[in-house]
């Protein structure tokens, strides 16, 4: 799966899950900051990222997820190990 592919799906997840229009939602967006979005609501996006690409995050890494971008990073990383 390319980064883009990824990208599009994390953005519509967090579109689904804070009803924010997905075109309002740029890379480098963090989540507390420029989307509002409280510790609950970056866990939710998190799980389904893991539940969407059927990978594990370990709990000490979620939390320096705080932009788009780390979360796409983030899948991005282990879905290589996974593939490996």
């Amino acid at each position: 799966m390319t980064t883009e592919e990824i990208r599009g799906v994390v953005k519509r997840s967090i579109a689904r899950i804070t009803s924010i229009d997905p075109q309002e939602i740029s890379d480098q967006a963090s989540y507390k900051d420029d989307l509002k979005l409280d510790s609950l609501t970056i866990l939710e996006i998190a799980v389904d990222a893991e539940y969407q690409f059927k990978i594990k995050i370990p709990d000490g890494e979620l939390g320096t997820i705080r932009t788009v971008e780390d979360t796409v990073r983030t899948v991005q990383q282990y879905l290589d190990l996974g593939a490996s």
